[in-house]
């Protein structure tokens, strides 16, 4: 499933955009916004894979947005659909997936997205459950996940927290390489740690995650091999 957000301040163009991502691929979910401000506002609450992104909007326009989305480290894929072709030039400097002119051929759309797709399928987000809504991340994003009875605790990159629905052992099934159990209420990504003692692991924010003793060989061993693969 691949949700695609559009922000455009002319419902007809969204309209327009709509009916193409039916035909594109009837297994994704599609936000609308009508304006940059708008976008930004839910975007943390209701996150998405790919941004189609219109440039002339209102107070603040959607190079504007682009740049301060990749001001906060977000490299949220994004595909301008504008009438200037002028901005093309910008739209190299927030690294945009790829910018249509409009009005938008649907074939040139399709390519774009087909392209998009298979990048998507080979990445490494995981989709979990809280409450009522279910919630996309990068798995590369997560710092670590703790235990609360039947709940767990999210802890993301830049230190946003979400609860989660489901018990650690869910999680961490749907978790891939790069994370080691510490601890029976602590999975930590082996990215963030810089220390291992006998009774914890210190992360790069220096918070410390409790290390079992049992835990503690496997933990250092993963973390050695780790860095080691990362200077090859």
């Amino acid at each position: 499933m691949i949700t695609i957000a559009i922000c455009d301040d002319d419902n007809r163009q969204i309209n327009v955009l709509k009916k193409m991502l039916t035909e594109w691929n009837g297994c994704t979910v599609i936000n609308e916004y009508n304006s940059a401000e708008q976008f930004l506002i839910n975007y943390p609450d209701f996150p998405c894979d790919l941004l189609l992104l219109d440039i002339e909007m209102g107070d603040m326009n959607g190079m504007e947005l682009a740049k301060e989305l990749r001001s906060k480290g977000d490299m949220l894929p994004i595909i301008f659909i504008t009438g200037f072709s002028e901005y093309i030039g910008d739209g190299y400097d927030v690294e945009a997936l790829h910018y249509l002119l409009k009005p938008v051929d649907k074939k040139k759309l399709f390519q774009v997205l087909d392209r998009y797709a298979c990048r998507h399928r080979s990445d490494n987000r995981i989709i979990l459950p809280c409450g009522d809504e279910s919630v996309l991340l990068a798995s590369d994003d997560i710092v670590y996940i703790e235990a609360f009875g039947k709940k767990t605790q999210v802890t993301l990159n830049g230190g946003k927290e979400i609860i989660c629905t489901c018990g650690l052992g869910t999680v961490s099934e749907k978790l891939g390489q790069g994370f080691v159990s510490c601890h029976r209420s602590y999975i930590v990504n082996i990215g963030f740690i810089i220390g291992i003692s006998k009774s914890d692991v210190t992360l790069d924010s220096g918070k410390k995650i409790p290390l079992s003793r049992r835990s503690y060989d496997s933990v250092n061993r993963a973390f050695i091999d780790y860095y080691k693969e990362k200077r090859k």
